[in-house]
């Protein structure tokens, strides 16, 4: 018979096998005789070669780069061991391989020690923010608003009484330098929105129309009768706005220091816009940081704030919490917000003082063009102009030199900001004009 074939002879006991095959450089063949074997004749298939079986005889090659495998029985195959070809290709592959799987092992080591930094970082906010809270006690009274509480802190006797609204995110620490002054001569109230300084959050959206109606439920609850001289410093502007729109018999008076006006973003230089209301992504980002408690870590020293040391520290433990940053952002992503403001009316003939900051290089302007500077400061002062037009009686004071906040944290520029406020009282006990 011819090579490559089987041949099977007449009785079991006789039975043999003769395989041969001519070695095959790119592929391994394989040959049995197990499909004529006399185990084939009773209906039973040959036992198979295990794998580990198998890979043995791969790696012995012999001379003529082929195995005999004994199989059960007495039948034996032949297997082509891999070529010298396979066996470079192994070669070659086998370190990319490896670096692949130290690349990945690198990748999951670093992505288990980020998460790791976050608890930690989470663990030390939660932990630090809370020994800022029993460091720092309120030092007025929390009154329920509705399912949520808001500080409210009130010095001095008379009337009319003196509202304090704080700007963006702030809190009523910032009054310090200029409540007391005030409370020389009538009753002046400094409170906390919700979300800020010693409240608690409230519902969404921190809008205008919501910040009015929650002033008002806190000065119902607390007793706190009107008629009502209101200070709304920068963003509080616009809520002392919405609060006298919406309840016009309780309010006597009104003072803005530097206060917003709803047609700034689309009127001040697009350089400073940018600087002043970033992109609610940046927003969400910065607030997760300060999750992380990455602020408080980077967040400064604030013992030389202008305000006394007390508030100082009050402030700086504010400023580093995620409440802070919350809150901020609620504010200034509020939908409607300027809409809502532009749809308010006037002040009639109750008297209005305007306070305006003449240097704002060091807040508002600060690192933009000397261009953008020069046109922020001319935009902003007819934004000022058009709020004195609020009201028949009104004045339009610029205090030279003074900055955004300094009209509150400096001893010199609060006390300007004490005597407007002093003079509006003045105006609604005497019944006089602002303008006499």
């Amino acid at each position: 018979m011819a090579s490559n074939a089987t041949t099977v002879g007449p009785s079991i006991s006789d039975h043999t096998v003769d395989t041969t095959t001519r070695p095959n450089p790119q592929a391994a063949t394989v040959f049995a005789s197990a499909s004529q074997s006399p185990a084939a004749h009773f209906g039973r298939t040959p036992a198979s070669p295990t794998r580990r079986q198998l890979l043995n005889a791969a790696r012995g090659r012999s001379a003529k780069d082929t195995t005999r495998l004994q199989l059960g029985g007495g039948n034996t195959m032949q297997i082509a061991a891999p070529s010298r070809q396979t066996e470079r290709h192994a070669e070659r592959t086998q370190p990319r391989r490896r670096l692949g799987g130290r690349i990945r092992r690198g990748l999951v080591w670093m992505i288990v020690g980020l998460l790791a930094l976050a608890l930690i970082g989470a663990v030390y906010q939660a932990v630090a923010t809370e020994m800022d809270r029993r460091a720092n006690p309120p030092p007025g009274e929390l009154v329920d608003v509705g399912g949520y509480r808001l500080h409210l802190h009130c010095v001095g006797q008379g009337s009319p009484t003196v509202i304090l609204e704080s700007g963006l995110g702030n809190m009523s620490a910032d009054w310090a330098n200029v409540q007391p002054e005030v409370a020389q001569t009538t009753r002046v109230c400094a409170y906390d929105r919700a979300g800020t300084g010693w409240s608690e959050p409230g519902p969404q959206p921190r809008d205008p129309s919501r910040i009015a109606g929650e002033l008002h439920t806190l000065l119902g609850n607390a007793e706190i009768d009107g008629p009502y001289v209101l200070v709304g410093q920068s963003f509080g502007g616009l809520y002392v706005r919405m609060f006298a729109a919406r309840y016009p018999n309780e309010v006597a008076g009104m003072a803005l220091v530097d206060a917003s006006h709803p047609d700034m973003w689309t009127r001040l230089p697009p350089e400073v816009v940018s600087t002043l209301k970033p992109p609610a992504w940046q927003v969400g980002a910065i607030t997760f940081l300060t999750r992380l408690g990455a602020f408080r870590l980077t967040g400064g020293d604030m013992a030389e704030c202008g305000l006394p040391a007390r508030q100082c520290k009050e402030e700086e433990a504010y400023f580093r919490s995620t409440r802070y940053r919350v809150t901020w952002g609620q504010e200034m992503l509020a939908p409607d917000r300027d809409a809502q403001i532009r749809a308010t009316g006037g002040l009639g003939d109750r008297p209005l003082a305007v306070l305006t900051a003449g240097d704002h290089s060091r807040d508002f302007a600060a690192g933009v063009s000397g261009t953008a500077r020069v046109r922020f400061e001319r935009t902003w002062y007819d934004l000022q102009c058009e709020l004195a037009e609020l009201s028949t009686d009104s004045t339009h004071l610029v205090v030279e030199g003074a900055g955004h906040s300094t009209l509150q944290t400096d001893q010199e520029d609060a006390h300007v900001t004490s005597a407007a406020i002093g003079q509006v009282v003045e105006a609604v006990r005497t019944d006089q004009p602002l303008t006499r």
